[in-house]
This record gives C-alpha cells, structure tokens and sequence, in this order.
C-alpha cells in the first residue's frame, strides 16, 4: 500500500465535499481507499485528505478518467498537490527509529 496526501483548492467547498464523496465508489474500483480529509482553518476553500492505494499506476487511472476531469468542474478545484507520504515508526525517545 502506498500513502498519498492531496491537497486541493477549491471556490467551493461543500460542491468539492459532494463530488468527492459521490465518488468514493469509483475510487474504489482503481484501488483507492479514502481516509480522513482535513480543512484548512485558515483558508476555508482548501483541504488536505489522505488516501491509500494498491497499485500506484492503476489508481493513477482514476485521475486520468473524463469522470474524474468532470467530478473536479463540478467540485470547482482550481488547484491540486500531490504528496507521497511514508509513515515513520517513532521510538519512547520521539525520534524517528527509521
């Protein structure tokens, strides 16, 4: 499994909320598990969320696909960041033991 952390820009946020869990299905047929997502406290139109995928190149097909290209017009994102995340094993001590 790998780590993904998404962080988009949005004019709309609930429009971006709707889309994004209306698809959670289709995510799910390109090996994509959702995990939480995080708004923004000082900037109310981006998020942070975090998913996990199987297969880095079949999920990719997901953000290739013309529902996804339409879901993100909807959802009115004019920005996306795309962040590899590896989770650390921290030590008593607080340091990473990696």
């Amino acid at each position: 499994m790998q780590d993904i952390m998404i962080r988009i820009q949005t004019d709309d946020f609930e429009a971006w909320k709707e889309q994004h869990y209306l698809h959670a299905a289709s995510r799910a047929r390109y090996g994509i598990t959702d995990g939480p997502a995080y708004r923004d406290l000082e900037d109310p139109g981006a998020a942070l969320f975090h998913i996990s995928v199987q297969d880095m190149d079949t999920a990719m097909g997901w953000f290739r696909s013309d529902t996804f290209k339409e879901a993100s017009k909807l959802a009115k994102v004019t920005g996306r960041s795309f962040y590899l995340a590896q989770p650390q094993a921290v030590s008593a001590s607080g340091r990473s033991a990696t």
